[in-house]
């Protein structure tokens, strides 16, 4: 992007909110620019937005996100400030756009994260999440999702999979491995003593089963649940780079 104009225009019609309008540092209210950490105006003042944010990221989750950090540094999306108000709400509130693509190409792909929530604000069950995962929200933003409402959701939007039925209506699987070469195979089922609890596994393509430390995790897809060979980082960074289609770009 090189111009407010462009920005303007392509957020306007790429993004999940009711209303949205780009903004500059000087046109935050005192109570705005007390919504947000120090580092998203330092990305609109810096010479290079793109590493302060990549810092902030990585201070909250060290090493957490090995293909989606470096992927945004090359990247070098354009970072802006946002006045959103979202469907169903009121108020406005600051949140930060992400813009991969440039003028001159036909890709474009912005990913948004609201504003990060105190501690107080995080749901009961991120008592049970991996503690990066928890900073993040906490210092970084509240989730990082596309246009389509679709990513790493705000924590106060984190259903759990049993808001959409039944443990018997969900088909459970895993990729078994070769015993010798470690390399994966069909499809298996899960034993019954290793299904999750769904009251306790929030729900999105990435799933995290929160009632013990376990740290197992699973994927949704068309009303089944495969447990991933993984950790929740890990799978959390696949998707967010697949997502965005930035490890295409």
């Amino acid at each position: 992007m090189t111009t407010d104009q462009e920005v303007a225009q392509l957020l306007s019609t790429r993004n999940p909110f009711h209303d949205l309008e780009p903004i500059n540092v000087d046109q935050l209210s005192d109570d705005e620019a007390g919504t947000i950490p120090r580092w998203w105006s330092d990305t609109q003042t810096s010479s290079n937005p793109v590493d302060v944010a990549i810092r902030a990221w990585e201070d909250a989750v060290p090493g957490g996100l090995p293909r989606t950090t470096p992927i945004i540094r090359d990247a070098a999306p354009t970072i802006r400030l946002c006045r959103a108000t979202r469907y169903g709400e009121v108020r406005t509130e600051i949140v930060l756009a992400y813009i991969f693509g440039e003028s001159d190409s036909s890709y474009y792909a912005v990913g948004y994260g609201l504003a990060p929530l105190a501690q107080k604000e995080l749901p009961l069950f991120a008592a049970g999440v991996e503690p990066g995962l928890e900073r993040f929200y906490t210092t970084v933003q509240n989730g990082f999702f596309n246009e389509d409402f679709i990513g790493l959701m705000p924590a106060q939007d984190m259903p759990r999979i049993s808001n959409f039925g039944e443990a018997a209506d969900f088909k459970y699987v895993a990729q078994s491995r070769d015993p010798v070469t470690n390399e994966l195979r069909d499809f298996v089922k899960i034993p019954e003593s290793e299904l999750p609890d769904i009251d306790h596994i929030s729900d999105n393509a990435v799933t995290l089963d929160i009632r013990d430390d376990t740290g197992r995790v699973w994927e949704m897809w068309h009303g089944g649940l495969e447990r991933v060979d993984s950790t929740i980082w890990d799978a959390i960074d696949k998707w967010v780079a697949r997502l965005f289609g930035i490890d295409d770009h």
